[in-house]
C-alpha cells in the first residue's frame, strides 16, 4: 500500500530525531562568539514540528554551566500532541541536562540542553531566541531552516473573496498563492484589493522562511485577523506588502467554492 509522504515525514513525531547538515553554523550571544561549526545537527525533540540546532560541545567557545535540573522534560507540555513554534524551545520533551551558556559577560540562562541519547552524545541543543544565528553568511530568524520544509509562491488568476460574518473584506483575481509544507495554502492579496478597514496592531511574528510579519486588526472587530511582510526574506519576496487573512478566522471563497476553515495552531 502506498504511503502519503506527509504521513511518512510525521510518522515518527513522537521520537527524538536528528539530521546532519553541511552548513557552516555560527552562533553569538550579545556580540560574543558562542560556536562556529561545520558539524551541527538539526534536532527535533519528541512532538516538535520545527528543529533546533545542536552543536558539538567541543566546538563551543562559550562555557557551559549546569543549570541545576536533572531532566529537561517539561510536564506542562506533555499533553500536547505537537509542539509548534509557539512553545518555547526551552520546553523540552526528552530527558537531558540544561546548561547556562556564558560568553564573555553575557549569560544565556538554561540556553543549552544536552539530551540523554547516544546518537547526540557530545552535542548541546541551543535555544534559539537568546542567540544571533548565521547559516553560512545568512542570518536566520525564528528557527533553523528545515531541509524537509519549504515555501513555494505562485502567481494565480483564481478569483478570491474573503468574508467575515457575511461582510466582504477583500476580493481579488490576482492573488499570490503561498504553499508551505504542512500548512494550508495562503492567499496573499494586493492591498488595493482589500476593502476592509484594517488598522496595524503591535503584534509581530517571525518565520524562518518569510521573515518578520506585521499584523492588522479589523477596526471595531477581531484583532490580528491579517498580516503582511513589508521586508520579506528572499524566498517570500513575491508577497512583499501583500495582505493575507487567517483562513482559520474568515471565510475564503475561491472560484465560487467556499473553503473549509483549516484547523491549525492559529485556529
Amino acid at each position: 500500500m502506498a504511503i502519503r509522504m506527509l504521513d511518512a515525514l510525521g510518522g515518527n513525531i513522537g521520537a527524538l530525531r536528528f539530521e546532519p547538515t553541511e552548513k557552516r553554523v555560527r552562533v553569538s550571544l550579545g556580540g560574543e562568539p558562542v560556536a562556529d561549526t561545520y558539524r551541527a545537527r538539526l534536532v527535533w525533540e519528541p512532538r516538535r514540528i520545527v528543529p533546533a540546532y545542536a552543536v558539538p560541545i567541543a566546538d563551543l567557545t562559550a562555557q557551559l554551566v549546569p543549570a541545576g535540573a536533572e531532566s529537561g522534560i517539561d510536564d506542562d507540555d506533555t499533553g500536547r500532541p505537537v509542539l509548534d513554534p509557539s512553545v518555547p524551545f526551552d520546553s523540552h520533551s526528552c530527558a537531558g541536562t540544561p546548561y547556562d551558556v556564558i560568553a564573555g559577560d553575557q549569560t544565556g540562562a538554561a540556553a543549552a540542553f544536552a539530551p540523554e541519547d547516544s546518537d547526540l552524545d557530545g552535542y548541546a541543543i541551543l535555544k534559539f531566541d537568546p542567540f544571533d544565528w548565521r547559516e553560512e553568511d545568512e542570518p536566520i530568524v525564528g528557527h533553523p531552516h528545515d531541509p524537509f520544509s519549504r515555501i513555494d509562491v505562485l502567481r494565480s488568476d483564481r478569483h478570491v473573496v474573503v468574508e467575515l460574518d457575511g461582510t466582504r473584506l477583500a476580493e481579488s483575481s490576482r492573488p499570490m498563492l503561498l504553499f508551505e509544507t504542512q500548512l494550508p495554502v495562503r492567499f496573499y492579496l494586493p492591498r488595493e484589493d482589500v476593502t476592509a478597514d484594517l488598522e496595524p496592531s503591535d503584534t509581530a511574528s517571525y518565520c524562518a522562511y518569510k521573515g518578520r510579519a506585521h499584523y492588522f486588526s479589523l477596526t471595531g472587530g477581531p484583532r490580528d485577523l491579517a498580516w503582511t511582510y513589508p521586508d520579506p526574506l528572499h524566498d517570500a519576496e513575491p508577497v512583499r506588502d501583500r495582505v493575507c487573512f487567517f483562513d482559520e478566522k474568515v471565510d475564503v471563497v475561491v472560484d465560487g467554492h467556499r473553503r473549509d476553515r483549516p484547523t491549525t495552531p492559529w485556529s
